[in-house]
């Protein structure tokens, strides 16, 4: 169960998202937060203004009402004729409450006589209010204020808070010394309420709010509505944009007016011209240079048959060459002849992938089988090279349901890019399966690759070190046409290397491929890693690529399993043993039997489907 605040922050993310997502909403936010502020300012400003213009005036009136009350009580006292202290409480009684009565209408809501605290006579009567919860509203700062301009008779006064009924509400106590006949010094405080002053500055506020909440709304939607008009055509553009890289490249904006709008929409006007120029003009001359490789390829295939054909007629009677010369230029041309072939095939093969025409024929067949065929055909290389091979393989059949020619031909790519860059050292090649999934991972221990190879390794003629002696041929095609049949079944081909540390090449396939045999998936990353075991610590940081390689689906005819292939299948019927995990052996190295390949067409996949046996991987 999700806390509290997940869901909190789960139900703001939207909002946010929203947010980044518009600029209209942005500039509403904006305005809000701006308008806000300002309203802020506004009532805080005015309301002050108000406030203390308000309090300044109402303050002077009261202190000019006060003086006059204070100099009636204080005439009325010096004209009593008291001679008693009881007479003198009689008239102090009397003023205190006919002030109380007479100054109501003019805010008034209390009078306290107070004794002073430095008067000294005999003669004391007790301290007189209208409201004994007045008392407490006289401070010691006023008293003291009082005491110490006694002589003077000044006024003085204080904010207080004064109850009226309905709550505490502002209000004003205006203090100022009298003398009562008899009884000496004593302090008449004069409390006025605010009330009064206080709602008028309320509505005031309340003006400013709804005021300013109004211009808050209108300057939201003004903001939104400009906002919007303006991000039309922005949004036109960008929707333009989109649809122009989906490859719609007739794609144009309406322009009106001249305007930056206008110049904007003439500009990507101009540029989607001449992108669709030059896209064109790119696709005609892609398609001339696949057609110049396609026919350059079939023609040039003729007179390598014929040069084959009299070289082989050749070959047959070296017994009778005397020459050393031409004996040695014969095998010399034997060996490019087969470069050639080989090269001529490669570059048909890029063809055929380029212009779509490629289709999978599937077959179950043992990948272990696969690769001790491979290893069979390049064993010569081997030795000559004074590589070891290590096979480690499970003892079971590794079955999936792969075109073997292409298969084979991966295999053979990694195999022979590995034996050119041993440098006679010893290369491991390790098969494993999983559920969904089979791995092939083909290292050796040579120079190595350094980052930047293993970034371009699968690019389309490119070498690592175009000016290392090869005896394999090498046009640079091998590892990324391995690369395109590996994506053609749903596999991948990873790349990993480090200087004189080795490389590493891991291939994976689906155990099944998909319907009309096209690409398998299968679950990531599968039953082997491209870093091998022993490699360094500084080198398993090393940079790895898999690269992503579109899939071809167009249906084409389907090539004939090449010589390698056939010899490989037939080789997978003979009755031998398995080869043991992790056996090491210099070549050639025994191969292990197979499955019985069954080959299916594209046509055959339902029916290929309904009739699998039970427990059929």
């Amino acid at each position: 169960m999700s806390s509290p605040g997940l869901r909190r922050r789960d139900g703001f993310m939207p909002s946010l998202s929203a947010i980044r997502r518009s600029l209209a909403t942005r500039m509403a936010m904006f305005a809000m937060v701006g308008g806000i502020v300002l309203i802020v300012i506004i009532l805080v400003v005015v309301t002050a203004r108000i406030r203390d213009d308000i309090f300044a005036d109402r303050r002077d009136v009261i202190l000019t009402d006060a003086r006059l009350r204070v100099a009636t009580v204080q005439a009325a006292f010096d004209t009593s004729g008291a001679t008693t202290a009881d007479q003198v409480a009689a008239v102090a009684q009397a003023q205190i409450s006919s002030v109380g009565q007479s100054f109501a209408g003019a805010g008034g809501v209390g009078v306290i006589l107070k004794r002073s605290g430095t008067e000294t006579t005999a003669n004391v009567i007790n301290d007189l209010t209208t409201d004994v919860k007045l008392m407490s509203l006289v401070s010691e700062d006023m008293i003291t204020a009082l005491a110490d301009g006694a002589g003077e008779h000044r006024q003085y006064w204080e904010s207080v808070s004064v109850d009226s009924g309905n709550g505490p509400s502002p209000g004003l106590i205006v203090g100022q010394r009298v003398s009562l006949p008899l009884a000496g010094d004593y302090d008449l405080f004069l409390v006025y309420t605010l009330a009064p002053e206080q709602n008028v500055i309320d509505l005031a506020s309340r003006a400013v709010v709804i005021a300013g909440s109004g211009f808050l709304l209108m300057l939201i939607l003004g903001i939104w509505a400009l906002t919007w008009r303006v991000l039309i055509p922005i949004r036109r553009t960008s929707l333009a944009s989109q649809r122009l890289a989906g490859g719609r490249l007739s794609e144009r904006l309406p322009v009106h007016g001249e305007d930056e709008i206008a110049t904007l929409s003439r500009s990507f006007n101009e540029m989607a011209a001449s992108l669709e120029a030059q896209i064109e003009a790119w696709e005609k001359l892609s398609k001339i240079e696949r057609l110049f490789v396609s026919d350059v390829s079939h023609e040039l295939r003729t007179p390598l048959a014929s040069i084959r054909l009299a070289s082989e007629q050749i070959w047959e009677a070296r017994d009778e060459i005397e020459d050393p010369f031409a004996a040695r230029s014969l095998e010399i041309l034997m060996r490019e002849i087969d470069r050639f072939e080989s090269m001529l095939t490669d570059l048909l093969e890029i063809s055929r992938i380029d212009s779509g025409r490629v289709q999978l024929r599937a077959e179950d067949a043992d990948i272990v089988a696969l690769t001790l065929g491979v290893l069979d055909l390049v064993s010569v290389h081997i030795e000559a090279k004074g590589s070891q091979v290590v096979l480690d393989a499970p003892p079971e059949p590794v079955v999936a349901e792969v075109d073997s020619t292409r298969i084979e031909r991966i295999l053979r790519n990694l195999i022979v890019n590995a034996i050119e860059h041993a440098d006679g050292s010893r290369i491991d090649i390790t098969i494993s399966g999983s559920d969904d999934a089979v791995a092939v991972r083909v290292r050796d221990h040579g120079i190595g690759m350094s980052p930047d190879v293993v970034k371009q390794v699968f690019d389309r003629f490119y070498r690592a070190d175009p000016s290392r002696k090869r005896t394999l041929g090498g046009t640079g095609l091998g590892l990324s046409i391995a690369l395109e049949d590996a994506a053609l079944h749903g596999g991948t081909i990873v790349a990993w290397g480090w200087p004189q540390e080795g490389a590493s090449f891991l291939l994976t396939l689906p155990r099944r491929l998909g319907p009309d045999a096209g690409p398998g998936t299968f679950t990531r990353p599968g039953p082997l890693g491209v870093v091998p075991d022993d490699a360094p610590a500084v080198a398993r940081a090393a940079p790895r690529r898999e690269p992503e390689s579109g899939v071809m689906t167009a249906p084409a005819p389907v090539v004939a399993p090449s010589p390698a292939s056939r010899r490989a299948a037939d080789r997978a019927q003979e009755d031998v043993p398995p080869v043991a995990p992790g056996a090491r052996a210099v070549l050639p190295l025994p191969t292990a039997a197979s499955t019985s390949p069954r080959a299916r067409t594209p046509e055959d996949v339902d029916r290929r489907a309904e009739q699998t046996e039970p427990g059929e991987p």
